[in-house]
């Protein structure tokens, strides 16, 4: 991997600077009682370099879950879980940083219309089903990708539910979806 030049290297220090200022501060004071020109003068730079980096706050919490989803993954992928266990460690895990993150999870949930906000679960949850259907724990008779879509949905139907209500507890709701989605999923049946 070649090594950064100087420019790209100050590039890269400002942009997480800038991250770690404006997420400092979402965490002390609230996404909304958090304005850019706070972020800014925290980061030590002028306004509009913020808009350099950033097209909004949004994508600072965007770029936020990007990286937990990430995590997530990651982690599901180097425990030795079963498919349904895998599957399980990310929704639980995913549903405690929405729980405990309320406020910045419902800024990313309701500005999902951008195209990359969570490609990364997305994408994981493709490859999980994927491999479980490899190695047979999983039907091969739908397409992976149409799994993860159904079973994205059914979680964030149930997150917006458990928003909206506050209702409910939504780990235990994640358990739920997932034990419906692999019933339904099962080699033993067989549909007409």
């Amino acid at each position: 991997m070649a090594e950064l030049s100087r420019r790209e290297r100050k590039k890269l220090e400002t942009y997480s600077k800038l991250y770690k200022c404006a997420m400092d501060l979402f965490q002390k004071q609230g996404f909304e009682g958090t304005s850019v020109e706070q972020i800014t003068q925290l980061a030590d730079v002028g306004k509009g370099t913020f808009y350099n980096y950033f097209p909004s706050k949004e994508a600072v919490i965007q770029e936020y879950y990007r990286r937990k989803y990430q995590e997530l993954i990651t982690s599901g992928r180097e425990a030795s879980y079963s498919l349904q266990e895998r599957l399980m460690h990310v929704l639980k895990n995913w549903a405690k940083y929405m729980t405990v993150e309320k406020e910045l999870a419902w800024v990313a949930m309701k500005n999902r219309v951008e195209p990359e906000l969570d490609k990364g679960l997305h994408y994981g949850i493709i490859g999980i089903i994927s491999h479980g259907q490899r190695i047979g724990e999983i039907s091969k008779r739908y397409d992976p990708v149409f799994l993860a879509e159904c079973l994205e949905g059914m979680v964030l139907q149930h997150f917006f539910h458990w928003f909206v209500t506050g209702e409910g507890d939504l780990e235990r709701e994640m358990e739920n979806v997932l034990s419906l989605f692999f019933e339904g999923l099962s080699e033993r049946k067989v549909w007409a």
